[in-house]
């Protein structure tokens, strides 16, 4: 038979794994990357979508297209630091901060160099999340990625 403080123990112990679980696993930002329109529409800048996924508002600190060569071109940093003479196009809707569940924000760019994909960081990560275009072939992802993630730990 179980007394009342075997019970308590019982119930203590419930509560800890239920507050670990949601340290582990509801804390974090979790959101969709992908790379191409949102919308299908006739446009020739490249294009990259972020979906909020989080039951909490969450804000997205950096984000931008993958080159060709592997390196990251971050949206924030071009509107900070380029010129006029860059010609760079930058198109933004929606919003990224506080976004809230199921919201999305679409951001467009023309640049002179070919594109193959896509990244996006959360205020809570460390890495970037990735998103690739349909004709990227598996090994140039895998290379990518070993690169990207490799340049994170130097």
């Amino acid at each position: 038979m179980i007394n009342l403080s075997d019970f308590g123990i019982l119930i203590s112990a419930i509560g800890g794994i239920i507050v670990i679980y949601d340290k582990l696993f509801e804390r974090k930002d979790r959101f969709v990357v992908k790379y191409g329109s949102y919308r299908s529409e006739m446009d020739d800048r490249d294009a990259m979508f972020i979906v909020s996924k989080s039951f909490r508002p969450i804000s997205i600190r950096d984000y931008g297209f993958i080159k060709e060569d592997g390196q990251l071109e971050s949206i924030p940093w071009i509107g900070e630091c380029a010129s006029e003479c860059d010609r760079y196009d930058i198109e933004k809707r929606g919003k990224l901060e506080n976004m809230e569940y199921n919201q999305h924000c679409e951001i467009k760019c023309r640049t002179g160099e070919r594109l193959v994909g896509a990244f996006a960081i959360g205020s809570t990560q460390n890495f970037p999340k990735l998103a690739f275009g349909w004709e990227v072939n598996p090994v140039k992802r895998l290379w990518i990625r070993l690169k990207i993630y490799g340049a994170a730990f130097e």
